[in-house]
């Protein structure tokens, strides 16, 4: 079973395309890759981003669906208008069983990692070809244009992103205060609560890339979408917890 990553290249190893190549390889899937940015980066923060040119991201896709039968791909980081434009006309060209959108638009840091027309064009036209989205609070505030600050905001602002097209939205819990990590899956009929208590000592980078790659990965074994973000749930709360510091910056989650 073959998987693609559409995402950004972190020389660190703790997010991109290296934290989601390690991610599928852990739950059995075998993962490809398409790198849409280079970020210069160490476990401390991210230096500069250096887009690929739309053109070799569009080839990179071409030799892949060329030759494999990929199942299903995870997008992350799209660094700008043009590379997300070209990923998009790909990728709904395609018949894959599932796609995930994890909508990176800022480092840990504090980096841009996303162009503002790029973010505009992936809530007009790129939600649309998705299968399930997975912001975190500040990524959906930007998306949703408002402040969430409780729960009740975040089952509005989902039924928002389902009606700009996304079949599943998921938007991640994390930053809201309490002690718990509540992610909230919406279907475009039900909510889905999956809570965790937070571990509030470790604040490891490539949370979300890990996080949505997994859920890929668990989907294409099991085809249940609960399923897949109950285990990928289970596993990313431990990956955090076991999260080791590597460097002199944020821990790296080595699993």
């Amino acid at each position: 079973m073959i998987a693609l990553s559409v995402a950004g290249f972190d020389n660190s190893g703790g997010a991109g395309i290296l934290a989601d190549l390690r991610t599928f390889k852990h739950f059995g899937v075998y993962g490809v890759a398409v790198i849409t940015a280079l970020a210069v980066q160490s476990t401390q923060r991210v230096y500069e981003v250096f887009p690929i040119p739309p053109d070799t991201v569009k080839k990179q896709l071409e030799v892949l669906f060329e030759d494999m039968p990929i199942k299903g791909v995870k997008v992350g980081m799209l660094a700008n208008l043009k590379v997300a434009e070209v990923v998009y006309e790909v990728l709904k060209e395609k018949s894959l069983e599932f796609i995930v959108l994890d909508p990176v638009m800022r480092s840990k840091s504090g980096k841009e990692l996303l162009s503002k027309e790029g973010v505009e064009f992936l809530k007009r036209e790129f939600i649309k070809v998705v299968d399930l989205i997975t912001p975190n609070v500040p990524e959906a505030e930007v998306l949703c244009e408002k402040k969430i600050i409780s729960l009740k905001e975040v089952k509005s602002c989902a039924e928002k992103l389902h009606s700009l097209g996304a079949k599943n939205v998921l938007i991640k819990g994390g930053h809201l205060e309490g002690d718990f990590a509540t992610d909230l899956l919406y279907d475009g009929k039900d909510f889905y609560e999956f809570k965790t208590p937070k571990l509030k000592s470790k604040t490891p980078r490539g949370t979300g890339c890990v996080f949505s790659s997994a859920i890929l990965a668990n989907y294409l074994k099991y085809k249940n979408l609960i399923k897949a973000v109950e285990i990928s749930k289970e596993f990313i709360t431990k990956a955090i917890k076991e999260s080791k510091k590597i460097g002199k910056g944020y821990e790296i989650m080595d699993f």
